[in-house]
């Protein structure tokens, strides 16, 4: 006769084994409650194999895409606050152009207050080349960390002399005659073009704070994978120079007091180009700008575009069905409970209530 096996089960083994289901069950209902919160499954890659090489390059893809479209939205907001700021630079300087034109031949009613102009025109220029987004200047070039422009009367630390301090020691007074003023002007053009022969007496260290070594790159920025964007544009470029030198030649003193007819128009005649060049110049670069804006524009559509394919792909993988899932979890509270119940009542067997 076959001896009858009998398993049994002491109570600290089955309070044992009840622990543990109670364990296993929480941790499986916190999964699944994380499940429900994000909508993304709680371990992606467990039952994908091979595939998940794939995902993780998929999310790889998608998030790369994010970063340039979040760098790209703060690029264009830069080149649009460039853009308005060299259409306000060029609108201030066209107003003085069109003075200064009405006075070209002779001195007419409004030559007594084109000094003011200019000089109020001037410091309308270096305000808005000024400007910054999150610390960085944005018409420095590379030296972004400095503004880029120097106040008229403000002096350069190194060298004591601010712009207004060099202007006035060669015009003084003023021009007496027409060989005077093509000295003087002879001078002045040696500053913007930063070949006087005392460096401390140049744009570069009056009016520009930036880097003007020569050579130093522009600024560019990287806009998608291998595909860069150069958008410098420099206080220290021909046209803002030539918009600043003809200000400063008609602030740097009151043309209806020149009295010498050839020193006059020379003098009227030299402010008026380098405007006229100066605004001519900046619309080129506007122009130029504008195209850029495009660009980026372009570039950022197809990213947004990529960025909502990517996302679409990389939902059929990680995403979980939010009716199964809260299901999934609502069983797993009723399982819970239960083993809860059953573990209060085993806890609470005693052989002794029953002797």
């Amino acid at each position: 006769m076959i001896p009858l096996i009998r398993n049994s089960l002491s109570t600290l083994q089955m309070s044992v084994i009840s622990r543990r289901s109670v364990s296993r069950t929480t941790a499986e209902l916190q999964r699944t409650s994380d499940e429900v919160a994000t909508g993304r499954k709680s371990d992606v890659y467990a039952d994908m194999g091979a595939k998940s090489a794939f995902v993780l390059a998929l999310e790889d893809r998608a998030t790369t895409n994010s970063h340039f479209i979040t760098s790209n939205k703060l690029l264009g907001s830069k080149l649009d606050m460039i853009a308005s700021s060299a259409s306000t630079a060029r609108g201030a300087a066209q107003d003085v152009l069109g003075l200064a034109v009405g006075n070209l031949e002779r001195p007419g009613a409004s030559a007594a207050t084109l000094q003011q102009s200019a000089r109020a025109a001037l410091d309308t220029i270096m305000t808005t080349l000024n400007i910054s987004l999150d610390g960085e200047h944005l018409f420095s070039g590379v030296a972004s960390d400095e503004a880029a422009l120097r106040g008229y009367d403000v002096a350069n630390g190194a060298t004591g002399l601010s712009a207004g301090d060099v202007l006035s020691g060669i015009v003084g007074s003023g021009p007496a005659d027409a060989t005077q003023a093509a000295a003087m002007l002879s001078q002045i053009g040696s500053v913007f073009d930063d070949t006087n022969a005392d460096p401390a007496k140049r744009y570069s260290s009056t009016f520009f704070q930036g880097d003007a070594t020569a050579g130093t790159p522009r600024k560019t920025a990287l806009i998608g994978d291998g595909e860069t964007l150069d958008y410098g544009m420099q206080a220290d470029d021909p046209e803002f120079r030539n918009l600043i030198k003809g200000l400063a030649l008609f602030a740097s003193t009151d043309v209806s007091k020149i009295k010498d007819p050839g020193a006059y128009k020379s003098w009227i005649a030299a402010g008026v180009k380098a405007l006229s060049d100066g605004v001519e110049g900046l619309r080129n670069s506007e122009t130029a700008l504008g195209a850029k804006q495009k660009r980026l524009d372009i570039k950022l559509t197809q990213q947004q575009s990529m960025d909502s394919v990517l996302n679409s792909r990389l939902s059929d993988y990680v995403s979980v069905d939010p009716y199964e899932a809260a299901t999934r979890m609502t069983a797993l509270q009723t399982q819970l409970s239960a083993s809860y119940s059953v573990a209060a009542q085993m806890s609470k067997l005693s052989i002794l209530n029953y002797l």
